[in-house]
């Protein structure tokens, strides 16, 4: 038999974590979660067919766009600057790269200490055609044409996003979407 690579060790452990992600809590298979500990969680990955960066979240994976990743860290980096600090903006050519990836960590990290330090709330990922539409209901249609009705909501946390809310009195909604807007109405 031969030695098997670092490589194939950890795909054999991503492998068996998902086999353990589909299986219910048992006593029988926590021996094999234990057996897994040292191989820690799988790292960051890039999906160059799909432009995805690949993280590990839980016991599966999320995944972030190229493209969202470079919009995200410039418009960040933008109200950094705003707030007095220094920030680079992320070349296009990082795009893809894991160098882009720890440049965007690091940014989000930095810009979220700096609102809890200051008590702020970035809004970087706030639709400005929906800014002071909260809590109203509006029509949009969105960059592919579809027509939409929602309540306009907004997360909390130190970089909030507008929600899509189905009724005024709704506690969540998904995040807006479609952007940018054809149109918005405002509807009585």
């Amino acid at each position: 038999m031969s030695r098997q690579t670092a490589k194939q060790i950890t795909e054999l452990a991503d492998a068996a974590r998902q086999v353990l992600a589909n299986v219910k809590r048992n006593p029988l298979f926590d021996r094999l979660r234990t057996a897994l500990a040292p191989f820690g969680p799988a790292a960051v990955t890039v999906n160059e067919e799909q432009e995805l960066y690949v993280i590990p979240c839980g016991e599966g994976y999320t995944c972030l766009g190229f493209d969202v990743l470079l919009a995200r860290y410039n418009a960040v980096a933008a109200w950094l600057r705003d707030q007095g600090l220094v920030q680079d903006y992320l070349p296009p050519e990082a795009r893809g790269t894991m160098r882009a990836y720890t440049a965007y960590r690091t940014l989000m990290s930095r810009a979220q200490a700096h609102c809890q330090r200051n008590n702020l709330r970035c809004p970087a990922e706030l639709t400005p055609q929906l800014t002071g539409l909260e809590g109203k209901r509006v029509e949009v249609v969105d960059c592919d044409g579809q027509r939409r009705r929602f309540t306009v909501g907004r997360s909390c946390g130190w970089m909030p996003c507008h929600l899509a809310l189905a009724r005024c009195d709704s506690r969540g909604g998904a995040a807006v979407h479609g952007t940018p807007f054809q149109s918005v109405r405002v509807l009585a």
